[in-house]
């Protein structure tokens, strides 16, 4: 497939898998990159949108024949969105009005997500993704990340004691605003532990949903024996 994608030593490539019940993710973050070439990069990146298109279409395929639905292609498709300035592309599936919604609601909701990355590699770099809007908010410092996370996890604090404040007169579950403000904290713990450790975190809060992938963390891409495009 081609795309408006800039020329870049760095593409960041995430497969974003949401939308199988409340609080369910299977998002990743990995790395397709050539320092020295990065017309090869651009090639892989452009490889591997059509593998991943033919690989998604397969299994949604296989679900419909399974659901013993009708099995005709144009039942799946994907909307392809871009970066006018080239730096990030888009895929996201849309389902035919003849399927069910409550069939396909527990096959995931699958989008595919490249972002551009054509800066100096950050040692202690944190690609951070929202997976609302499915979108990369900012790739930064892994401290600026654990501040951003204290952000949103604050505001969903700050709207705990809001209700809390204005549904005394009415009564409130005590045990209900505790047990989420103990959630809310722990996350924050988390969010600081794995981003120091390396590893992913997700933060899911407040009707927000945000993961942070530390890059020294974050596996490469590279071709199989097959031809395939997979990680080391």
């Amino acid at each position: 497939m081609n795309t408006k994608l800039r020329l870049a030593p760095h593409y960041f490539v995430i497969d974003s898998i949401g939308g199988m019940n409340e609080g369910y993710s299977d998002t990743t973050c990995r790395r397709i990159e050539d320092v020295i070439a990065s017309e090869h990069a651009k090639a892989m990146v452009e490889e591997y949108i059509d593998q991943w298109t033919h690989e998604r279409l397969e299994y949604y395929a296989e679900r419909i024949e399974n659901y013993s639905l009708r099995t005709e292609v144009d039942l799946v498709r994907y909307d392809i969105e871009e970066c006018p300035h080239g730096g990030w592309v888009k895929l996201t599936p849309e389902f035919s009005d003849s399927l069910d919604p409550e069939d396909i609601d527990d096959w995931g909701f699958h989008t595919l997500f490249i972002q551009v990355y054509d800066g100096i590699m950050l040692g202690d770099g944190v690609v951070v993704y929202d997976q609302m809007d499915d979108m990369v908010t900012t790739i930064t410092h892994k401290h600026t990340a654990m501040r951003i996370a204290e952000e949103t996890i604050s505001i969903g604090v700050e709207r705990m004691k809001y209700g809390m404040h204005h549904d005394q007169q009415r009564g409130y579950d005590l045990k209900y605003i505790m047990n989420n403000l103990f959630f809310a904290y722990d996350t924050l713990a988390e969010v600081v532990r794995d981003l120091e450790y390396p590893q992913d975190v997700m933060v899911d809060i407040d009707d927000t949903c945000t993961h942070y992938f530390p890059i020294q963390a974050m596996k490469q891409m590279e071709y199989y024996k097959d031809s395939r495009i997979t990680t080391r």
